[in-house]
């Protein structure tokens, strides 16, 4: 009887460490949920997404918005959440940072941006996989494309009826 309750209790324990999130797994910290601010103690690089769909950047200390604004979308239409890499607790930890940090401005981490691609029954050619959206005066509809998209109503709806319209990218 006793050592089905210790071989039960193995079980169990060893069934929770190997549940454990790749984020433990890989020295992550939980710093924000998306929208909010991801304050890091050090120099390191902060992870933006989920799990198999996520994007990291390197901040030199003090923090950086949890958001798509800062990191691009790695995940469309799914909420994120940001970590940090956890320090070594060895002494020859090395920063992830080959040169010297820089302070952090606002076109320095406000992440991608859009960029009109074409007008309204254009074409927006690009090469790989892009979000794109197509309107006017911030009204937008979006869509992940490859390779270019044709920029009308055909393809995104009208988002903006009676507007001239443009297709922007995200760079």
């Amino acid at each position: 009887m006793l050592r089905s309750i210790i071989a039960t209790a193995v079980l169990i324990l060893g069934a929770a460490l190997a549940g454990s999130t790749a984020a433990v797994a890989q020295g992550l910290v939980p710093c924000a949920p998306e929208h909010g601010f991801c304050r890091v103690p050090y120099p390191t690089r902060v992870v933006y997404g989920i799990p198999g769909h996520q994007v990291a950047r390197d901040v030199p200390g003090g923090g950086i918005p949890c958001s798509n604004r800062a990191f691009g979308d790695p995940a469309p239409g799914i909420p994120k959440r940001c970590a940090y890499i956890a320090r070594s607790a060895r002494e020859d930890f090395e920063p992830p940072f080959p040169h010297r940090p820089v302070r952090w401005r606002e076109t320095e981490y406000g992440g991608p941006a859009w960029r009109t691609c074409a007008d309204e029954n254009g074409f927006c050619g690009f090469r790989g996989g892009k979000r794109v959206r197509y309107g006017a005066h911030g009204r937008y509809a979006e869509g992940f494309y490859r390779g270019g998209v044709g920029c009308n109503n055909g393809t995104f709806g009208d988002p903006v009826p009676g507007v001239p319209k443009h297709c922007q990218v995200l760079d």
